[in-house]
């Protein structure tokens, strides 16, 4: 019975801190004060250029007029411009030559911006490029004036993510200023319902979708010059940007105070509204200290949730109080996932898991109390002991394995503010430069930094940030503890 529960503790605390991930360190633009740093560079005129120490690039773009735009080294920017017939400003990333293909990415962006001025018409969101063929394109969170279908295009389908519905459009220029000169070509919109000035947007979400609607079949659309034929396609992306258009006689200001863009950022769900894996009927409890309440209507309603490749190696120990309720819950994915080092589990275990859908451990398949039936015997349990798990169903019994990496009992477990608890690491130079989002060691996002190859995290995190402690690293999926002694 006693390794029964301590095996429910590991598991309850590894659901408490999965959540706990995705949430105390998920980036909250619009309630994290970032701001301005750096010195202030000034683009006066038509420029493009990169931003030194960062792999994004600017661009002010204007015809008629008066504009001046101030870019700093975090990434923010900000903008002024009167009297123009159109005007752009932006920040993100830039591709030479023939462009790439976006599925090689996964492009996201948080942001925070004020603007004053009006337009005639005017796109606030991501901007971009695409070549063969070459196309402009537009995710629009917000605008001076709403766009309508007379300057956007018909509405050819919708997409449900990050929080909100997206219209989708598409226009075409012809004989337009473009990349290339002077040319005819698409225009691809997707269109918030409801404007808003700070969030997330998950940009290959709509890239995604855009692959799907628009698949190379020639369409008659709306156009700049009484419309024409032209093939529906979506090629490979130029650049990837946050911008600002402001046109007709426009006047007007813009102040990006938050800007952080990846291109190896996480999927949100798609087509449920709010993301699945953050449901505001769900997460009550969940991350509180490490198992702590785990699951305690963690997954109500939940379509799902994915920690397959999630790097667990600097985890710790677990702790705190097991299981939970986890009634309507579609499913928990731990396909690949990496016990080797999780640590020691502890207190009580246990809880309700009535009507859950199932857990993948990697082909094993099991329930709490309540339904279905429990196979954990292939389950790799790192030397805790027999795998009896007990249900309303069967009960499977298998062999464990002896953990590969030894556990060091002397290890204390740093006390970081009851996100979790994290056992400091030493991080091995990294083999090639890498962006990694900070945070402090209780989830509050830091900003961006940019690690060179050969250098150490905990080197690069000292240097920027200046303080000694413990910190959270994360890139792509991936997210590490870093103690800093210097």
């Amino acid at each position: 019975m006693e390794k029964s529960i301590s095996k429910a503790v590991k598991f309850g605390a590894v659901l408490a801190f999965g959540l706990a991930v995705n949430n105390a360190f998920a980036v909250d633009a619009c309630n994290e004060d970032m701001g301005h740093s750096g010195n202030g560079s000034n683009v006066s005129g038509n420029q493009v250029g990169s931003i030194n120490g960062t792999p994004w690039g600017f661009e002010q773009w204007y015809q008629g007029g008066n504009a001046t735009m101030t870019y700093y080294s975090n990434g923010t920017f900000k903008a002024n411009w009167s009297g123009s017939s159109d005007y752009l400003t932006r920040v993100g990333y830039q591709y030479n030559g023939n462009g790439i293909d976006h599925k090689t990415k996964h492009f996201t962006v948080d942001y925070k911006y004020t603007k004053t001025g009006n337009a005639q018409y005017g796109y606030i969101g991501v901007y971009g490029w695409t070549k063969n063929p070459e196309t402009e394109y537009y995710v629009v969170d917000d605008w001076f004036s709403k766009p309508n279908e007379q300057y956007i295009g018909e509405k050819f389908g919708e997409i449900t993510v990050d929080g909100a519905k997206y219209t989708i459009h598409a226009f075409l220029r012809q004989q337009e200023p473009s990349k290339s000169g002077t040319s005819t070509f698409v225009q691809f919109f997707s269109v918030r319902e409801t404007p808003r000035q700070c969030g997330h947007i998950d940009i290959s979400a709509h890239f995604k979708k855009w692959d799907e609607l628009f698949t190379g079949q020639n369409q008659q659309l709306r156009g700049s010059k009484g419309g024409g034929s032209a093939q529906l396609k979506f090629g490979n992306v130029t650049e990837v940007m946050l911008m600002t258009e402001a046109g007709g006689n426009a006047s007007g200001s813009v102040d990006y105070t938050y800007f952080n863009m990846s291109d190896n950022g996480e999927a949100s769900p798609v087509g449920g509204g709010e993301s699945a894996q953050s449901s505001t009927s769900g997460d009550a409890g969940a991350g509180q200290g490490a198992g702590q309440g785990a699951g305690q209507g963690a997954g109500q309603s939940m379509g799902g949730f994915d920690m397959g490749n999630f790097d667990w190696s600097s985890f710790g120990q677990g702790g705190g109080q097991g299981g939970g309720q986890g009634g309507g819950q579609g499913g928990f994915n731990f396909g690949d996932f990496d016990w080797s080092s999780f640590g020691q589990g502890g207190g009580q275990g246990g809880g309700q898991g009535g009507g859950m859908g199932g857990f993948n451990f990697g082909g094993d398949q099991g329930a709490g109390q309540g339904g279905g039936n429990s196979d954990f015997s292939n389950f790799d349990w790192g030397g805790t002991g027999d795998n009896t798990g007990t249900d309303n169903g069967n009960t499977n019994q298998g062999t464990t394995t002896p953990d590969p990496v030894a556990v060091n009992p002397t290890i204390t477990p740093v006390d970081n503010g009851g996100a979790f608890a994290a056992l400091p690491t030493d991080i091995k130079a990294v083999n090639a430069a890498k962006t990694y989002q900070v945070f402090n060691a209780t989830g509050r996002y830091l900003g961006t930094l940019e690690v060179s190859s050969g250098s150490t995290l905990s080197d690069a995190i000292f240097a920027k940030f200046g303080k000694v402690g413990i910190y959270m690293v994360k890139s792509g999926s991936k997210t590490k503890s870093v103690k800093v002694t210097h």
